[in-house]
């Protein structure tokens, strides 16, 4: 199997890679959410049923987005108090935006500019040195769960 400059698998929309034999799709493609991956594998099994009937495999067309206006609000919890916005809420789904604590950010800061800090109370959080912070959003993204945010200066 072929790979990328960063050491992900190549594959093509329905995960075919260059082995015929091996599909890869999700997080050993590229870092993604877990609704990344579960997309992945529809097209994936897709795919493999096609091959294994005997007929090609053809992407079928995206379909359309549901409007916002037809999103049932009662199906969803409300992060943080917030009132309910149909397009962010759509963002976080499968990642409530809440960390892991997987530490991709701090690994991946070359600079040491993020650190994770024990509370008191027994949690956590990660906390930037913004003296040693450059802006360069490795952290935004690597993170899986879409904790950090980069705004701009002013």
């Amino acid at each position: 199997m072929h790979t990328n400059k960063q050491g992900w698998i190549e594959a093509d929309e329905a995960g075919h890679t260059s082995d015929p034999k091996v599909f890869a799709i999700g997080d050993a493609i590229k870092l993604g959410l877990v609704t990344h991956a579960i997309g992945h594998g529809r097209k994936s099994a897709d795919a493999i049923h096609a091959l294994l009937s005997g007929r090609s495999y053809y992407m079928p067309a995206p379909k359309p987005m549901v409007s916002y206006d037809k999103i049932k609000t009662s199906y969803y919890d409300i992060c943080k108090g917030e009132h309910f916005k149909p397009k962010t809420e759509a963002n976080r789904c499968m990642s409530c935006a809440v960390c892991r604590d997987c530490k991709m950010c701090e690994a991946t800061c070359y600079y040491s500019a993020i650190s994770r800090k024990d509370t008191p109370d027994g949690s956590y959080e990660y906390v930037v040195d913004e003296n040693l912070c450059i802006g360069c959003s490795f952290c935004a993204g690597i993170c899986p769960c879409g904790v950090w945010e980069m705004v701009e200066n002013i």
